[in-house]
């Protein structure tokens, strides 16, 4: 580069090159600007491409193409991979073919898990499917699953999961389950409306649905959101926050019946439209304590079972290095 360009540039002339250039590369002929910024954090997270935390989609997209066009590509493998794919996506569905044909002729709701959801209400005489023979779909999928993975034996960094944690938060407007004190008492968990979800401190400004007039600011792990219903995470005797009836808080209980599958009017997915629950000192004068119907919806995860993380439960520690 010439004195003058350097001079033009505002950058000493043997200065390197910023590491995050908003230059888009000539060589990539895909053009990444034009995917959406959750779709390109994506990218960045699974192949751990460095980036500015407050970085506008404009340079994410710019990072994304630069690390593709550095990448080597083994066009062999990945055309046996395609194939591979290809074949069990073919075995898969014919797969899912025969597992209608047999819960039509069950009356078994079409795409329910397994066709025998025992844990989810749902009555059926047919009798479970023999194992999978070797080279079946499953096999084939499982083992081309296995075979194109990616581990590095490395559990996510900070930054990785708090960008996890801001893809999958809730979105203005959307009703969740918001704790509202210091403490874990039952009650503790109320409705809320969020207004706000701030990235770069992964906090919440929420709304109270009985009152209004004032934001809250709660902190990520205080913000859980609401089952659509098809889910179907809750089998019976599963410990549960649930709202009691007439009241926008979540309390403690515990599934007492089965859920019931039901086919939702207009469509072919099964839903769970309310559970039966038995909450905590709920008990009558005789000491009883009484089912109570809850729209699923409202029926929540314990705060320990909703945040956990698979990775925390990871041994990272090389083997011989423990103490005995």
């Amino acid at each position: 580069m010439s004195m003058q360009s350097a001079i033009k540039t505002g950058r000493p002339r043997n200065q390197a090159k910023s590491t995050h250039s908003r230059s888009y590369p000539r060589g990539v002929g895909i053009d990444f600007r034009k995917l959406a910024g959750l779709t390109l954090m994506s990218y960045i997270d699974h192949h751990g491409v460095p980036t500015r935390n407050e970085a506008p989609p404009s340079e994410l997209a710019v990072a994304v193409a630069r690390h593709f066009e550095s990448m080597e590509v083994d066009e062999e493998q990945v055309i046996g991979g395609f194939l591979s794919r290809l074949s069990a996506g073919q075995e898969l569905g014919e797969a899912r073919v025969a597992s209608s044909a047999r819960a039509a002729g069950s009356g078994v709701p079409p795409g329910v898990p397994g066709g025998i959801p025992a844990a989810a209400g749902i009555a059926s005489t047919v009798p479970p499917a023999p194992p999978a023979p070797k080279g079946c779909a499953r096999s084939t999928a499982a083992d081309y699953a296995r075979n194109t993975a990616h581990f590095d034996g490395m559990a996510p960094s900070h930054l990785m999961r708090k960008r996890r944690r801001s893809k999958i938060a809730a979105r203005p407007n959307e009703q969740v389950a918001a704790k509202v004190t210091r403490t874990d008492e039952n009650g503790s968990w109320i409705l809320a409306n969020v207004q706000r979800f701030y990235t770069d401190t992964e906090t919440y400004d929420v709304q109270d649905e009985d009152d209004t007039s004032k934001l809250i600011r709660l902190p990520w792990n205080h913000v859980m959101r609401l089952s659509m219903g098809s889910e179907g995470c809750f089998d019976r005797g599963a410990r549960v926050m649930a709202i009691f009836p007439e009241t926008t808080s979540f309390y403690r209980a515990v599934v007492s019946k089965s859920p019931v599958w039901k086919i939702q009017s207009g469509t072919n997915t099964p839903m769970i439209k309310e559970l039966i629950l038995k909450f905590e000192d709920d008990e009558d004068e005789h000491g009883r304590t009484p089912h109570r119907r809850v729209p699923s919806r409202y029926v929540i995860p314990l705060p320990q079972d909703y945040f956990y993380e698979d990775e925390d439960d990871v041994d990272l520690q090389p083997p011989g290095s423990m103490s005995p």
